[in-house]
């Protein structure tokens, strides 16, 4: 057995296999446009280059049928982490509201014309021989000038409103949030967006993706490359 040669052998097969892997990978990208001579093509465009808009399409495709699909989103906004980011986040919003003075929110003047519409209205159907004592604008005057400090926890408890709010809350996102992204295209928009890439950028976010796989390809060759010196060496030296 001559180790050198059998050394050679697998060497350059192994060489081989890792270079043309190598080489395979990369035309999958490139060239990012034909090479012609007038109009003779004497090489064509890479894989991924001349695919880019099918491949732009079925992205699009797998976001809106497996990545956000509306199973996919109920999923998300239901699960316990969500939920619980949700809950603590409204808690400490409606917690900080309640504590601030309803004049914060509506004018004085409003909640004054709100309130004499109400009184007034009771005033008419419970006790209607005082109604016409009273108007809406005399009993919004005197609101007006009352300087009473009213608070939103004053009048209603603060765990109502959240018990309320959350039911809304979820409710909201569990029905209509899905439903704004079926509507909103997404497919369309990942199709078009990949579509717009140029060759360089799209080769670079592929390889970025999937740089371990293609590691692991050029490798492959490399081992099968050497089997193939190896196994021919022995056929070789058997003659």
């Amino acid at each position: 057995m001559n180790v050198v040669i059998l050394g050679s052998s697998v060497g350059i097969g192994a060489l081989i296999g890792y270079v043309t892997n190598y080489v395979a990978i990369k035309l999958l990208f490139r060239p990012y446009k034909p090479v012609k001579i007038r109009n003779i093509t004497i090489f064509p465009q890479g894989v991924i280059p001349r695919e880019k808009k099918s491949l732009a399409k079925k992205v699009g495709e797998v976001v809106k049928n497996y990545i956000l699909s509306e199973e996919e989103i109920k999923k998300i906004i239901t699960s316990p982490e969500v939920r619980e980011e949700i809950e603590k986040f409204l808690d400490e919003k409606i917690e900080h509201l309640t504590d601030k003075e309803i004049t914060e929110f509506i004018s004085k003047e409003e909640m004054s014309d709100n309130f004499a519409k109400i009184i007034v209205k009771v005033v008419q159907e419970k006790f209607s021989m005082f109604a016409s004592l009273i108007s809406e604008d005399m009993i919004k005057n005197i609101l007006i000038q009352l300087e009473v400090p009213l608070k939103i926890n004053e009048l209603a408890k603060s765990e109502k409103i959240k018990e309320i709010l959350k039911k809304e809350v979820f409710e909201f996102l569990e029905k209509e949030v899905p439903q704004i992204f079926l509507k909103a295209h997404v497919d369309k928009i990942v199709e078009e967006k990949v579509a717009s890439f140029d060759e360089k950028t799209l080769e670079d976010m592929l390889f970025s993706l999937m740089k371990k796989h293609f590691s692991f390809i050029n490798f492959a060759g490399a081992v099968l490359g050497g089997v193939i010196g190896l196994v021919q060496y022995f056929i070789v030296t058997s003659f």
